[in-house]
């Protein structure tokens, strides 16, 4: 049974899950100007490709380190439910289902926590693998990571987790990207697919003789 794995943010999704979720803290005046600030730099340089992702990471723990885990998830699935749901693309809704009928096993792979990919995951009845924040036994968050982030190399390696778990060679598995960071993943499966793709990765996939498709 082949998996079909799904990038969230640019290919699912048709924002940044980040910034929807800034944007959010903002209007309900949960976070500071300071924060939000400090904040949209990191994200933005992110999405810049100047900074990488565990570098950012490391950054933006400092502000969730001691924070409750439990308010943090009743928080983001009700920002999931009134803000993020509404940006699926629907043609990738649609070769997500598409994959289901066929009989795939459809994985949201994605660099982002738990706390928004569980949410969408389970909206859509797949499967969720996301880069994992680590809760204390207080409850709160360490400001560490369990296990390896998921993305870049990261993200291969919890691919080739998921497909060792379930039987499945790579090589008969599908990816859904629009980022060339996820490169290390899209060169070992058999179906590589650029979506929205950045620029970097358009290149590539026409380099590759990829096929290349707009969701949104």
């Amino acid at each position: 049974m082949p998996i079909a794995f799904f990038d969230m943010d640019y290919t699912l999704l048709s924002k940044s899950s980040s910034t929807l979720y800034v944007k959010y803290l903002a209007r309900r005046r949960m976070i500071s100007v300071r924060e939000f600030v400090g904040v949209s730099v990191v994200t933005l340089r992110y999405m810049l490709n100047i900074l990488d992702f565990p570098k950012a990471i490391t950054q933006l723990s400092k502000y969730i380190r001691g924070g409750s885990a439990a308010e943090t998830q009743t928080l983001c699935e009700q920002w999931v439910a009134d803000d993020v749901l509404r940006y699926i693309a629907p043609r990738a809704a649609a070769r997500l289902h598409e994959h289901e009928q066929r009989g795939d096993i459809v994985v949201l792979i994605s660099a982002s926590t738990q706390y928004v990919v569980i949410p969408v995951a389970n909206h859509l009845k797949v499967l969720p693998c996301y880069t994992e924040l680590e809760v204390g036994a207080d409850g709160r968050f360490t400001g560490q990571l369990i296990g390896e982030a998921c993305y870049g190399e990261g993200k291969r390696i919890w691919g080739e987790r998921i497909a060792q778990k379930n039987s499945v060679a790579l090589r008969d598995c599908t990816f859904y990207t629009d980022s060339y960071s996820d490169r290390p993943l899209l060169d070992v499966v058999g179906h590589p697919v650029a979506v929205n793709p950045d620029r970097k990765l358009h290149a590539y996939a026409n380099q590759c003789g990829w096929p290349i498709e707009m969701f949104y």
